[in-house]
């Protein structure tokens, strides 16, 4: 019985290191992705359109890409929807944008793994975005938004033309993708998904209710829990800052102004380790009460 008490602790243990690292790994991932967007089209948009004009960068048997004109259409939501370039910089900084970037993140994978862009519609996921944080982004800019000119825009001919192109050009990218990097990046789609995240958080929470029963103690779970986190929160702070340091040299590469954005990153594995840390100073107090609690009544017994 002894035996396959400590055998299911072994297990619980290591489906709770798993399921703590796979979230953090997951959330990094999204962050790195959604964050490398973000820079793209906060620093990097025009010189990257500009680079493709220039044929500075080539990609094989893909001639549609030099079709999108990204610089200019850069210049055109500046000027039709009638906000300056510092404020929708400040928009795309902002964590109301998250959801924006984090949906475009999820809708080019899909597109180009499955070469289905039929619903595909820029002016109508921005007019949608817009509408739903109105307020929060004239907090942001610090002024009314132009939704007239906003409205006009999403319905212009130039956002049509630039849905059409990007259409042409998922479906030709998705041709030309192997099947297996095909498979990869539908992996890395499901990966970085929110319900993968939430299955993550489920086993970890079953696997340390079971670990704290298997352990026959009220606070040792929280030793364990503090070095998973810990442990996993260090592993992935190293990654990201290892990541960090290459995303330097592709952006070089690849020639445009934007970073992969590994700094959201970084202080979540900060974070992890540092409520690691917390979880085990709380052990160890606790630890110290029951210690000191224990020998009073160990003494009072012998008296």
């Amino acid at each position: 019985m002894k035996v396959l008490r400590i055998l299911g602790l072994v297990f619980t243990k290591i489906a709770l290191v798993i399921s703590v690292l796979l979230f953090m790994l997951s959330l990094c991932t999204s962050f790195v992705l959604e964050n490398g967007i973000s820079s793209l089209l906060i620093g990097g948009l025009p010189n990257f359109g500009e680079s493709l004009q220039r044929k500075e960068l080539t990609v094989e048997n893909i001639e549609q890409l030099e079709e999108i004109d990204l610089n200019e259409v850069y210049n055109q939501v500046l000027n039709e929807i009638g906000i300056s370039e510092e404020q929708l910089l400040n928009i795309l900084e902002s964590p109301v944008a998250k959801e924006l970037v984090s949906e475009f993140v999820d809708t080019v994978l899909e597109d180009v793994t499955s070469g289905d862009t039929s619903d595909f519609n820029l002016g109508e996921k921005v007019l949608d975005f817009v509408t739903d944080n109105q307020s929060e982004i004239e907090s942001v800019i610090g002024e009314p938004l132009p939704m007239d000119k906003i409205e006009n825009f999403a319905n212009s001919d130039e956002v049509s033309n630039f849905n059409e192109q990007y259409k042409n050009v998922m479906s030709t990218v998705s041709g030309k993708i192997p099947t297996p990097l095909k498979g990869v990046i539908e992996f890395v789609e499901k990966f970085i998904s929110e319900d993968f995240r939430e299955g993550c958080l489920i086993i970890g929470l079953i696997s340390l209710i079971l670990t704290a029963l298997l352990q026959w103690s009220l606070y040792k779970w929280i030793r364990t829990l503090g070095n998973t986190v810990l442990g996993v929160g260090i592993f992935t702070f190293i990654i990201s800052l290892i990541g960090n340091i290459f995303s330097s040299a592709i952006t070089a590469l690849l020639r445009f102004g934007g970073t992969l954005g590994f700094g959201k990153a970084v202080w979540s594995s900060a974070i992890c380790g540092g409520t690691g840390i917390i979880l085990l100073i709380v052990y160890a107090i606790i630890k110290k009460c029951a210690d000191k609690k224990e020998n009073k009544n160990e003494i009072s017994q012998n008296a």
